[in-house]
């Protein structure tokens, strides 16, 4: 049998990191793609906050390893995936 490559097809956002600070607050950062490249949404308690538009994924990946830092050096910290509490709608 002759074997085909089929190509990804997942396209949804993709949350890349939760924080919480204290316990009345929560922060994410969701990745997506734009088609020729990519863009990173960020929220705070649920609401978006900003978003920033990237020419390809690796930049945007970085980008949001250098949001995470600076989050937690001002006391934000991760949240593991089981700590997630239920989902409010948002991503």
């Amino acid at each position: 049998m002759k074997r085909t490559s089929i190509g990804s097809t997942y396209g949804e956002p993709t949350v890349m990191w939760r924080m919480r600070r204290g316990s009345s607050l929560s922060t994410h950062a969701v990745i997506g793609s734009t088609g020729d490249g990519a863009y990173v949404m960020w929220y705070l308690n649920g609401s978006p906050v900003g978003i920033r538009n990237f020419e390809d994924w690796t930049t945007a990946i970085e980008w949001t390893d250098r949001m995470q830092f600076q989050n937690w050096t001002v006391g934000w910290r991760v949240v593991e995936s089981d700590d997630v509490p239920p989902s409010d709608g948002t991503p």
